[in-house]
């Protein structure tokens, strides 16, 4: 059987307890009975009840004071308490609610109106303590879910930083094992009498060799990115050396395809000395060109580099690589990590899909903005556009 709910009744007039008194047990409420506010206090806190029926003028303390020391003690300051008080004036209504009261009834009252309002803020009452529990009960759950959820993710970033530190000690260790099989291929092709077997042989090899190199210094570079040791370095530079670079880095795999010699348009104003991270630079095109290379059977390749805005000390430069390949469908999440164009394993052209986003990182990194256009069967256009300062202006 549910309880009922306690009342607690504080007024110094005998006449008016027993009034309430039976009133209230006839409708089925627990009443307890104190003549002043401070035995009022001493009940409540024995035993906290349901509501507070509060009589204004009192000796010792009066109604405000003693509604104040209830609401100061930690097991009462949530029960409400309704005032019950012949003044009726808007002063001491204001009053009461000030001191903590949650409604006032002015006397004579009404027996159907005092049930109803006491009646109400009891079911209020519990209506918030079921809150409060729900609420809490679900903030514990939410606070565990969280602890959980945080301890998975320092177990999951634990691992991702040993997984990334083994990625750049492996990468690191291998290149210079591989960078010495490169060597040696280039000797050999260089300074030995090959058959022509031989020859064949240790072309694969080589190549063979520099695919891997390139894998493992993406790899690097990734593993450097992750912990925050990937950063650009300016120097004093110029473009056009740049490119030549480039185009005796790929000179041999463009006769390779039999493709035409990779033409080069640069902006005559672009011909002066340059302050910024030159090895990002080449990066960025050895990546791109490399892409365009792969993806061209027949036709040719261009090196497009443009003034395309001006700033305070320098320029915003646009590099594009053009090139007549098979082209692509103009994808969002092409300078992802891994991502590849055909990702089967009878693909045509090989790649960890590495490449454009070590580039897409490179240019990042140095403030610049990477994108492509393309048409299927047609060809693409990479394009890249980076801030560099004038060396003159440094």
């Amino acid at each position: 059987m549910k309880d009922k709910p306690t009342i607690l009744v504080i007024d110094d007039s005998s006449v008016n307890l027993t009034l309430l008194h039976n009133m209230l047990e006839k409708n089925d409420f627990q009443v307890v009975l104190a003549n002043s506010g401070e035995q009022g206090l001493v009940l409540a806190k024995q035993n906290p009840p349901s509501i507070i029926l509060l009589d204004i003028i009192m000796g010792g303390w009066d109604g405000y004071e003693t509604c104040r020391h209830m609401k100061r003690e930690p097991t009462l300051n949530k029960v409400p308490v309704l005032f019950l008080s012949a003044l009726g004036d808007t002063e001491n209504k204001v009053r009461a609610l000030q001191a903590g009261g949650v409604d006032y009834i002015s006397k004579p009252f009404q027996r159907e109106e005092l049930l109803a309002r006491v009646q109400t803020h009891i079911e209020l009452a519990n209506l918030r303590q079921n809150l409060e529990h729900e609420v809490a009960s679900k903030t514990e759950k939410i606070k565990l879910l969280f602890e959980a959820l945080q301890l998975s993710y320092d177990k999951a970033e634990q691992a991702s930083i040993l997984k990334t530190e083994f990625l750049r000690n492996v990468s690191h260790e291998f290149l210079t094992p591989m960078n010495i099989v490169l060597g040696m291929a280039e000797m050999l092709l260089e300074d030995t009498d090959l058959s022509e077997e031989q020859r064949s042989y240790t072309e694969s090899i080589m190549g063979a060799s520099k695919n891997l190199t390139d894998i493992l210094t993406n790899m690097l570079s990734f593993a450097q990115q992750f912990k925050g040791e990937l950063t650009s370095k300016a120097t004093k530079f110029f473009l056009y050396e740049v490119i030549d670079n480039i185009l005796q880095q790929f000179s041999q795999n463009i006769k390779n395809k039999n493709l035409l010699p990779i033409e080069t348009v640069i902006d005559p104003a672009l011909y002066t000395a340059f302050y910024g991270d030159k090895e990002a630079v080449h990066k960025v095109l050895s990546k791109l060109v490399d892409n365009a290379i792969k993806f061209t059977e027949q036709g040719k390749i261009v090196i497009s580099v443009e003034v395309i805005e001006y700033f305070e000390k320098g320029e915003w430069v646009e590099f594009k690589i053009i090139d007549t390949g098979i082209g692509i469908v103009e994808e969002a999440n092409l300078f992802d990590t891994f991502y590849q164009i055909d990702g089967s394993s009878t693909r045509r052209y090989d790649g960890m899909g590495m490449g454009l986003a070590v580039a897409k990182m490179f240019v990042e990194t140095i403030g610049g903005k990477i994108g492509v256009k393309s048409k299927v069967g047609e060809g693409s256009t990479f394009w890249f556009k980076i801030p560099l300062q004038l060396a003159d202006k440094t």
